[in-house]
Formats: C-alpha cells, sequence, structure tokens
C-alpha cells in the first residue's frame, strides 16, 4: 500500500490536485475515493470521476481502467493513509476543541501564523467529525511546518477516535459548555470526553479556557496542560481605527497586543497571543485576530431589504447553545442602534435540559423587557401558552410576515438558532 500512498502524495504535489469524496465536486486531476454511506455508495459514480478526468479513483469495483485502484474497504484504506500522512508528516500538529469558537480560533491560528510567514496547513472549513478529519489530513499541505485541525464531538467516545487518528503535539479546549449536553450524562462527563484531546501520545503541551470553579479540572490534567481564564484577566481596551489596542496582564506579567474583527473576538485574540507564546516563542509580532478568521455565516451581518427599506441582519443562524444564545442575546442588547428584533431558534442535543434551557432563555429575554422578539421551533413553542404576551412558531414562515408586517419599526434583526431551524433562509428571502 506505500507505494499507492506515495503516488496519491506525488499526484497532489504535481497537479494541485484535492481528494474528494463527491463526484460533483471534482476537477480535472483531482483524486476521487468512493464511500459508501448508509443512503448512497461513492464507488458507484467512479464512470462519472473518468469523465470528470480524475488523476487517480479508488474504488471497491474492479475495472482495467489505469486510472482506477481496487480496494477491499475504502473506509479502511482511508483510514491507513491518514496514518501514514499522520507518521510521515514532520511538522507539528495543533489540535482544537470546544464547545463555541473552535472553527473561529482554528482559522484565526492559521491567519496569525501565515500572515507572518510561518508555512501552515488548516482543516476544512468546520468539518470536524471523523470523516471531516480524514478528509482534511489527506489534503493536508505535508511541506508545512505546523498543521491546525478542528476537532469536535456530539458524544462520548468520539474524542478518543479524533485523537487517536491525529495525534497531536498541542491541544487547545477553547471553551466548555452545556453545548449537546443531551447527549452526556451530566456536565462532568462532557468534561471528562472534552478533556480526551490531551490523551495524545505525541502531547507536549496544552492549554484549557475555563469559566468555572476549576477544582473538578485541575484533578483531571497533569503539568502538561494549563488552565486559564480568559474572562477573568485584567484588561484595558482601546480603539484605534479598526484596530482594537488590547492590554491585559496574566500571571503578573503585563501584555499589549492589537486585533482586527468586533469586540467580540478579543477573547480569541488574547487566547491566540497566549497559546503562540506558550507554544511557538520564536514568533515576535503584535496582531492576534484576523478578519479572514471570520468564516462564512458566523456572527456575520447581513444588509438586506424589506420592501424598499434597508435592514441589517446579525446572522447567528448556523449554531445555538445555551451558553451562546443567552451570551449574543446580552451582546446584541447591549448595542447602541435602535428598531431590534430577536428572532430566536430553539436549541438542539439538550436531552433531558432543553425544557430548563429554553426557558432560562424566554425568562432572558423578559428580565431585558425584549417586547421584539420572536421563538421559534418546537422546544420553545411548547411554552407559548404561559407566555402570551411573546410570539412563538413552529416555523421560520410566520416571522417573514411577522417583519413584513411591522417593517416601519424595524431596522436591525438579530437572528440566531440550531441549523435544523433553517433561520438562514428567513435571512435569504430578503437578501437582493
Amino acid at each position: 500500500m506505500q507505494n499507492i500512498y506515495n503516488s496519491i502524495i506525488d499526484l497532489k504535489s504535481k497537479y494541485k490536485s484535492q481528494i474528494v469524496f463527491d463526484t460533483r465536486l471534482i476537477k480535472k486531476n483531482d483524486i476521487f475515493i468512493g464511500l459508501k454511506t448508509k443512503n448512497n455508495d461513492g464507488n458507484l459514480y467512479y464512470s462519472e470521476a473518468i469523465k470528470k478526468k480524475a488523476s487517480l479513483i479508488i474504488t471497491n469495483i474492479k475495472s482495467d481502467n489505469t486510472k482506477l485502484f481496487h480496494v477491499k474497504d475504502t473506509h479502511l484504506f482511508i483510514k491507513n493513509f491518514c496514518s501514514f500522512i499522520i507518521e510521515s508528516y514532520k511538522g507539528k500538529i495543533i489540535a482544537v476543541t470546544g464547545s463555541i469558537g473552535k472553527t473561529t480560533f482554528k482559522e484565526n491560528i492559521y491567519h496569525v501564523l501565515n500572515n507572518n510567514n510561518i508555512s501552515i496547513s488548516k482543516s476544512y472549513k468546520n468539518y470536524n467529525n471523523i470523516q471531516g478529519l480524514q478528509f482534511s489530513i489527506m489534503n493536508m499541505n505535508i511541506n508545512s511546518s505546523y498543521s491546525v485541525f478542528e476537532l469536535g464531538i456530539n458524544s462520548s467516545k468520539e474524542m478518543t477516535k479524533l485523537v487517536k487518528t491525529l495525534q497531536p503535539h498541542y491541544c487547545l479546549v477553547t471553551c466548555i459548555e452545556n453545548t449537546h449536553i443531551g447527549n452526556f450524562k451530566n456536565f462532568n462527563h462532557l468534561i471528562d470526553n472534552k478533556l480526551k484531546i490531551f490523551n495524545s501520545k505525541r502531547l507536549i503541551k496544552g492549554l484549557i479556557n475555563y469559566n468555572y470553579d476549576p477544582s473538578y479540572i485541575k484533578s483531571k490534567i497533569d503539568s502538561k496542560v494549563e488552565l486559564i481564564n480568559v474572562d477573568n484577566l485584567e484588561r484595558n481596551i482601546l480603539i484605534n481605527k479598526r484596530k482594537y489596542l488590547i492590554n491585559f496582564t496574566n500571571n503578573m506579567r503585563k501584555f499589549s497586543i492589537e486585533s482586527y474583527g468586533s469586540e467580540y473576538y478579543i477573547n480569541i485574540a488574547i487566547i491566540s497571543y497566549l497559546f503562540i507564546k506558550k507554544f511557538i516563542k520564536k514568533i515576535n509580532f503584535n496582531i492576534f485576530f484576523y478578519n479572514e478568521s471570520i468564516i462564512e455565516s458566523r456572527g456575520k451581518e447581513v444588509s438586506a431589504y424589506i420592501g424598499s427599506k434597508r435592514v441589517k441582519f446579525y446572522d447567528h443562524s448556523y449554531n445555538a447553545s445555551p451558553f451562546s444564545l443567552n451570551k449574543q442575546i446580552l451582546i446584541f442588547n447591549a448595542r447602541n442602534i435602535k428598531q431590534k428584533v430577536y428572532i430566536l431558534g430553539s436549541m438542539k442535543e439538550l436531552g433531558i435540559h432543553s425544557d430548563f434551557f429554553h426557558l432560562q432563555i424566554i425568562e432572558l429575554a423578559t428580565s431585558l423587557n425584549l417586547t421584539k422578539i420572536i421563538f421559534i421551533g418546537d422546544e420553545f413553542y411548547k411554552f407559548k401558552k404561559k407566555f402570551k404576551k411573546l410570539l412563538f412558531y413552529k416555523n421560520h414562515t410566520p416571522a417573514i410576515k411577522y417583519l413584513n408586517k411591522e417593517i416601519d419599526n424595524i431596522k436591525n434583526i438579530f437572528v440566531m438558532g440550531s441549523r435544523s431551524n433553517q433561520l438562514n433562509r428567513l435571512i435569504k428571502e430578503y437578501v437582493k
């Protein structure tokens, strides 16, 4: 098998090929691997890959075509090929996990190092489950000095599989909150599974940002892993044109750094600084957050029109947890803007805790006296009779009618909820 592994690496180098699992994404000289899933068998599409001039096709179907390489099990091939790449890679691997912020941090670390002429590779978008990780490993730049990957878990045992596949040298936990809590026994069980990121056999150093009582975590980590609470750091923020000047204190030492983006990303700038300075000490520069780190749909401000009136959507429609939704409501409420409307989608994977956390968000809204607010999704809708003065809908369609009707009193629209609520469709309704 080593010969085919080396052939793939040579093809990637020669043609700048990408490894893809979907024939619809194939470009000339890409490498196609057929994958069998519950709903489809990608191996059957090998002829489409030939038509699109893939340089190599790995499939469980035998053929005389010289571009086809036959294997019994493509999933096993991918697993073994990823192991070959990781064992051959001479650079250092950075792994990032956390309840929120992991994609933004991963993107930011990439841009910080890349903007300072350090060769670095990164995982693709927010592909952070085992198949997404394997896809990113196979497409990584094996000649880079660093590679940064995002790891995400929705249930127990997932982190063990991810870490065994990646074997990272440096690990960061951005934070631990109650996201996907319904898939774990309790909060400590969730913590235990997040901390498995530090079980890498090659671990050199690790860092955890944790905002609660640290006693439980301290009993679970060793001297390689450092615990910080970024929210508690003494800090002073100044704004200079489009940059934030951040002065903060950590371990009795004072630091000064700069950040682009918005105030929301200041914590990521600080974590990025501490992470890099502790693990990549030769670097010497000031900018620690770049606008390019904010990928599509992540807290994006979108200009649109409702009728002839221009409005602005604050788009957080991609994901929501009790912690992130609570925090973003408070941030938006504090902004000095007028004619605000809140459209909140329900949160998923909260299990037996679902009623508690959804009720908590409703009570937050009432305590802040947010009169223009719409709750969408079954998990919110069940509280309709209890809060008769508020608007509850099962889906986003009635919210469109509400916006059209109330347009004279609307200018800034905050939208946040789990992706399954499809709140992004509501925003697209008004983008021209």
